[in-house]
């Protein structure tokens, strides 16, 4: 319950902090092939690692390109679906094996968080289109669902192990949100983000200081 707990806290407290990216050490990855250095910056590129954790990285990098060139050549130049999950998941272990918690949030989040911004973007969209809902509604429809978006990515991968518990977060960080815009803005969304219910007239001065 503790480590869980700790999960959840790192995920927040990052959808707070943002990202804090670095460049690859360069010194340290010398010796290590160009697709390795790539792959090891696209990591980097999310998360601060030591130099340390880069080469620790970048071996088990290495590991993976020879075993994903190895399930191709045995399907005679295919990648199949079962060779795809089984290498999807080493790499997701080997981030866990050198990785701490924080940094596999913070990692996740990079990952995830263009994906989420566009989703957080279309149903305000959707919804400002369908209901004639002002520019500052829209704004609080669209930060909502980039958080639910976000953090419900990032809470699944960390917790994959205890799905029930992952999805009792992804609610309860859901209503959270979604109760955001009502009491900003005065309407309310369903959790789907395709309906939404007037409960008063918006007031822009009862706006609180974020």
């Amino acid at each position: 319950m503790q480590k869980i707990s700790a999960i959840i806290a790192s995920v927040m407290l990052l959808s707070v902090s943002g990202l804090s990216a670095q460049t690859v050490d360069c010194n340290a990855l010398k010796n290590f092939s160009p697709a390795t250095v790539r792959a090891t910056y696209e990591i980097c590129r999310c998360v601060k690692l030591s130099p340390e954790q880069q080469m620790k990285l970048a071996k088990e990098i290495d590991g993976l390109n020879e075993a994903y060139t190895a399930a191709i050549e045995k399907e005679g130049g295919l990648l199949s679906v079962n060779d795809s999950r089984k290498l999807d998941k080493a790499h997701d272990k080997m981030l866990a094996g050198i990785l701490s918690e924080d940094q596999l949030a913070q990692y996740y989040r990079g990952v995830y968080d263009k994906e989420a911004n566009a989703e957080g973007i279309r149903i305000a969209d959707n919804l400002q289109k369908r209901y004639n809902l002002t520019d500052q509604n829209w704004k609080f429809i669209r930060i909502a669902f980039y958080k639910i978006g976000l953090d419900s990515r990032v809470i699944k991968k960390l917790m994959a192990d205890n799905p029930k518990k992952a999805k009792k977060e992804i609610a309860r960080l859901r209503d959270e949100q979604l109760m955001t815009i009502e009491e900003k803005g005065g309407i309310r969304v369903n959790p789907e983000g395709t309906t939404v219910t007037f409960i008063r007239e918006f007031n822009p001065n009862a706006l609180r200081k974020e």
